[in-house]
């Protein structure tokens, strides 16, 4: 399973990664079949630098690695 469609397991969840979700949902440019935490870090700093959740999103990717390696 992608991070992306992983990812959307939890598009109803009222907590950071729910926010995550919905944010990746809405945005048509969001990589569906990125697999590891650079490539995905440079797309989240290339659509905004100073991104203040960068934190959270590597909490995230790190948690679906987690479950992907179980």
């Amino acid at each position: 399973m992608s991070f992306y469609d992983w990812l959307q397991e939890f598009v109803d969840v009222n907590l950071p990664i729910g926010d995550f979700a919905k944010d990746a949902k809405a945005d048509k440019t969001f990589p569906k079949n990125v697999s590891d935490w650079k490539a995905l870090e440079q797309y989240i700093k290339t659509v905004n630098p100073q991104n203040p959740e960068l934190e959270i999103i590597r909490n995230v990717f790190n948690y679906y690695l987690a479950e992907k390696n179980r």
